[in-house]
């Protein structure tokens, strides 16, 4: 019998829960008042919520210095700007990729007038010796199914994701067998590793090159991010 990989399992059931009459906020690590030790951070991979905000709502997040920021959206458009000056709408099939210097202020906004709009916040603690300022934006393309895309590269985490067809297989191997993997079901369902994985849920794996896994549903996406365990400030 193969051992498997060590690993943790985060269920989206067992996330944080924080809502107002703006939004909803799902976070799959320790964030804010919600701490559990079961939660802790993933390597340098601090936070991954998912937040569903509000027809004509706004919300405004303060970025902690030396962080690199992910946005990717989910459901609608979404407006984004800072106190930086940057200003843009993104879409589903776009993200944007940030790095706060220091302390950054920024402002998420659903223009729709009656859709709730949601999306993925994703932030990574980087040292200042690897650090730079920039604020690009990815773009990738929902037709090409059944193979891993580049999503983001953030100095040394790498992230990417995929839209697969039902019994549909795929691998990911590390570029870094020092780092750890970081998987999170978007939509659908997916076995990774012997361990089956449902909307929402996370798997973080250490000691190992490459994980394979198979597509249980029509239409689902899995993010893959290889995540520095030893992080800048251990």
């Amino acid at each position: 019998m193969i051992a498997q990989i060590p690993a943790q399992i985060y269920k989206s059931d067992s996330r944080g829960f924080f809502n107002s009459e703006k939004h909803n906020c799902f976070a799959t690590f320790n964030f804010e008042q919600y701490q559990d030790l079961s939660r802790n951070a993933f390597g340098s991979l601090k936070i991954l919520n998912e937040v569903i905000l509000a027809p004509q709502q706004r919300i405004i997040r303060e970025i902690k210095s030396s962080t690199n920021v992910v946005i990717l959206p989910l459901f609608g458009g979404i407006e984004y700007k800072d106190n930086l000056g940057n200003k843009e709408f993104l879409r589903v099939d776009q993200i944007r990729v940030l790095a706060a210097d220091d302390e950054l202020s920024v402002e998420i906004f659903n223009p729709y007038e009656n859709e709730n709009v949601s999306y993925l916040e994703i932030e990574f603690d980087m040292g200042k010796q690897y650090f730079k300022n920039y604020f690009q934006q990815y773009k990738f393309d929902f037709s090409l199914h059944n193979k891993l895309h580049s999503l983001f590269e953030v100095e040394r985490a790498l992230g990417f994701i995929g839209f697969y067809d039902g019994r549909k297989q795929g691998s990911f191997t590390l570029r870094n067998s020092k780092n750890g993997i970081f998987v999170f079901v978007v939509n659908g369902a997916f076995e990774v590793e012997d361990r089956l994985l449902e909307a929402k849920d996370g798997l973080a794996l250490k000691e190992t090159k490459k994980i394979e896994w198979e597509a249980l549903s029509e239409n689902a996406i899995l993010m893959v991010i290889e995540v520095p365990i030893k992080t800048f400030n251990s």
